[in-house]
């Protein structure tokens, strides 16, 4: 019986995969990675989750290497079903692994328009749950090319960008953006005008000794056409931080619409970037202290409007965070 078994998922088995195996009665596929594979490709393409592969194989941790041999847990991807058409829109029955905001990606809607739609208040969704996809969805708009770097006083925000992404076309930092608009959070609306300055390029004072001879009286003057510039914010002596590890959702954050963090070590009040490793998505957070319940393993825990804005699936993810002392 295990035979059949076997014969019939190797017949399912992409044709680059080396033979199939049974551990602990599941089955696992015994792949050989190839170039620019990752943990995040081969989970897609298995059906099973980075976090899985990494128990069954924990040297991959630290990255994979071509010829490298995997053992992969495997799960048979199931035929997603067709929408059906209904005088009201489309019907879309959920998938396994499916979320809000793959099936928004879909069906190029907002997440916020499914859930006016059907009534959700929470994210979560269960394998075979109705969803309905109106007639006229609000299509996003395209993202235009960014911007070149101009010596504009004001920048009108485009679909897709963030401060930091601002911050880095003027050449300022993310806090100096913030405290020069007002701005407490970390949201942008498509269309608010910022203030932002042309990029400043600080150099070292390089001390010039004078000799000891009277100027004439005009040369101690300032012209009245030059005006003195006012650095607002020192980063005298600081130094850029990054860790990587797994996030994990905060529990009890669910009605929260802040993005929060908890860390073992970094001062409560300062701003940390975080990346999805697996998603690529990214966000800033604020840290408010360390985590109630530590977990050795996961470097920091996330308010749910962080982790849903790095578009997560899983409890915990890897991630990158980055942060300045």
């Amino acid at each position: 019986m295990l035979g059949v078994i076997l014969i019939a998922l190797s017949v399912a088995l992409p044709a680059d995969s080396l033979r199939m195996e049974m551990i602990n009665g599941k089955p696992h596929v015994v792949h050989q990675v190839g170039e620019k594979e990752t943990l995040y490709s081969l989970s897609r393409r298995y059906g099973t989750t980075v976090v899985d592969i990494l128990t069954q194989n924990p040297t991959a941790d630290g990255g994979l290497e071509v010829g490298q041999i995997l053992k992969i847990p495997y799960a048979a991807k199931p035929r997603p079903l067709p929408p059906v058409k209904t005088a009201e829109g489309l019907i879309h029955r959920v998938a396994a692994k499916e979320t809000l905001f793959s099936i928004a990606r879909q069906y190029n809607v907002s997440v916020d328009d499914i859930k006016t739609w059907n009534n959700l208040r929470e994210n979560s969704l269960s394998v075979g749950q109705e969803i309905l996809i109106r007639n006229n969805p609000v299509v996003m708009p395209v993202e235009p090319p960014a911007p070149k770097p101009t010596a504009a006083k004001t920048h009108t925000v485009a679909p897709k960008e963030t401060l930091y992404s601002i911050a880095r076309l003027y050449g300022m930092t993310v806090p100096q953006l913030k405290e020069w608009n007002s701005i407490t959070g970390d949201e942008l609306r498509i269309g608010q005008v910022l203030s932002v300055a042309a990029p400043l390029i600080a150099t070292e004072a390089v001390p010039v000794v004078v000799p000891a001879t009277k100027l004439p009286e005009s040369a101690n003057k300032v012209p009245a056409t030059e005006s003195t510039i006012r650095i607002s914010e020192s980063v005298g002596g600081s130094s850029e931080s990054r860790e990587a590890g797994f996030a994990a959702l905060l529990d009890g954050s669910d009605g929260d619409r802040k993005y929060l963090g908890q860390h073992r070590t970094i001062k409560p009040g300062t701003i940390v970037k975080i990346r999805n490793l697996t998603t690529n998505q990214e966000v800033f957070v604020r840290v408010t202290g360390p985590p109630v319940t530590p977990d050795e393993s996961t470097i920091i825990l996330i308010s749910k409007s962080a982790y849903d804005r790095l578009a997560a699936t899983e409890p915990r993810f890897r991630a990158e965070i980055i942060y300045y002392k």
